[in-house]
C-alpha cells in the first residue's frame, strides 16, 4: 500500500476536526435566528439583567462580533438581487435563517470540501474549484428537495382543507371566514401560505388574486382551478360549498392515481439511479484504490478530454432517463 494511501485517512481526520472546532468558534451565536433570536434579544434589552461571569460573558462577546463581522463580510459579497432571491427560496423552504448566513454555511462546507480533495488529490487548484462547485450544488439541490417537500406537503394537505372550506361554508360562515377556519387548524405549511392570503385580503387586496399568489407560489394546479372555481361561482352564482367538495374530492383521485403511478414506476427509477451512480462510484473507488492507474486521466491532454467527454455523456444519459421515468398525472 503507498504511503500517501496510509496516512490518508489521518490527514482527512485532522482536517475535518480542525475545521469542525473552527466553524463552531464561528457559528456559534447564529444558531439562535428568526423568532428566537429576535425575542432573545428583546429579552436582553427590556427585561432583568443576569450577572454572568465575566470571562464567559467576554467569550461569547468575542464569538459574537467574530460571527457578525464574517455575515457582514458575506453580505457586502452577495448583490442585493441574490440576497432577495436566496431570501425568497429560503422563506419558500420554511427556513429561518437569513441569506447570509445560508451562503456562510456553504462557504463552510466549501471549505472542507476543498480541503479534503486537495489533499486526496495533490492539487490544490483542482481541489479548491471542486470543492466550492460541490458545496455550492450540494446546498442547492439541498434548498431544491426543502422546497419540494414542503409543496408536496402542502398538495397532500389541500383536498382535507378544501373540505373543511366547504364545511363551514354549509354552517353559514363567508368565504373569509371559512378561510380562517383553515388557519386556525395550523396544519403546516397550508396554514402558514393561506395566512398569507388571508392577511392581504384583511388588508384589503382581492381574496381570488391573493389564493393564485399562493397557488403560482407553490405550483399548486389544484389551487389554481380552485380559484378559477370561486372566480366562476362569484360570478354566476351557486353552491360554492358544493363546488369545493366536488374539487376536494377529485383531487383526491388524482391523489391516489398518482400514487399508484409512482408506486409502478419505482422499480425503473430505481434502475435509473443506480446506473447515474455507479459510474461515479466506481471512478472513486479506482482513483482511491490505484492512483496510478487514474493518474492520466487528469494529467493529459487526451485524457481531460475523455474525462470531459463522459461527464457530458453522463448529464445527457440522467437527463434522457429522467424524462422517461418522468410521470405526469
Amino acid at each position: 500500500m503507498p504511503s500517501w494511501l496510509s496516512s490518508l485517512p489521518i490527514g482527512l481526520a485532522a482536517i475535518f476536526a480542525a475545521l469542525f472546532v473552527l466553524g463552531l468558534a464561528l457559528l456559534g451565536s447564529i444558531v439562535h435566528t428568526g423568532k428566537e433570536r429576535d425575542l432573545e434579544e428583546r429579552i436582553e434589552r427590556y427585561g432583568p439583567r443576569r450577572t454572568v461571569p465575566v470571562a464567559a460573558n467576554d467569550d461569547a462577546a468575542g464569538e459574537r462580533s467574530l460571527a457578525r463581522l464574517l455575515l457582514d463580510f458575506t453580505k457586502r459579497l452577495m448583490s442585493p438581487t441574490a440576497q432577495r432571491r436566496l431570501g425568497e427560496r429560503l422563506d419558500l423552504a420554511a427556513v429561518t435563517r437569513k441569506p447570509a448566513e445560508w451562503a456562510l454555511l456553504g462557504g463552510c462546507l466549501a471549505i472542507v470540501l476543498a480541503a479534503a480533495l486537495s489533499l486526496v488529490t495533490s492539487y490544490v487548484l483542482f481541489g479548491v474549484l471542486a470543492g466550492a462547485l460541490i458545496a455550492w450544488l450540494t446546498m442547492r439541490a439541498l434548498l431544491a428537495f426543502l422546497i419540494r417537500r414542503r409543496r408536496a406537503a402542502f398538495a397532500d394537505q389541500l383536498p382535507d382543507l378544501l373540505q373543511l372550506m366547504a364545511s363551514a361554508l354549509q354552517s353559514g360562515f363567508s368565504l373569509l371566514q371559512a378561510l380562517d377556519q383553515v388557519v386556525r387548524e395550523d396544519a403546516q405549511p397550508a396554514a402558514s401560505e393561506f395566512s398569507r392570503a388571508l392577511a392581504e385580503a384583511q388588508l384589503g387586496g382581492d381574496l381570488e388574486d391573493c389564493l393564485e399568489t399562493i397557488a403560482t407560489r407553490m405550483e399548486s394546479a389544484d389551487l389554481q382551478w380552485t380559484v378559477m372555481a370561486i372566480r366562476i361561482q362569484r360570478g354566476i352564482g351557486g353552491n360554492l360549498a358544493e363546488v369545493l367538495t366536488t374539487i376536494a374530492g377529485t383531487i383526491r383521485e388524482r391523489g391516489f392515481l398518482r400514487r399508484q403511478v409512482h408506486a409502478l414506476s419505482a422499480e425503473g427509477r430505481l434502475s435509473a439511479y443506480v446506473l447515474c451512480v455507479l459510474p461515479v462510484l466506481i471512478g472513486a473507488w479506482l482513483f482511491i484504490t490505484n492512483r496510478t492507474y487514474m493518474r492520466p486521466l487528469y494529467t493529459t491532454h487526451l485524457g481531460l478530454f475523455l474525462l470531459f467527454g463522459a461527464i457530458a455523456l453522463l448529464g445527457i444519459g440522467i437527463f434522457w432517463m429522467r424524462q422517461t421515468i418522468k410521470l405526469e398525472v
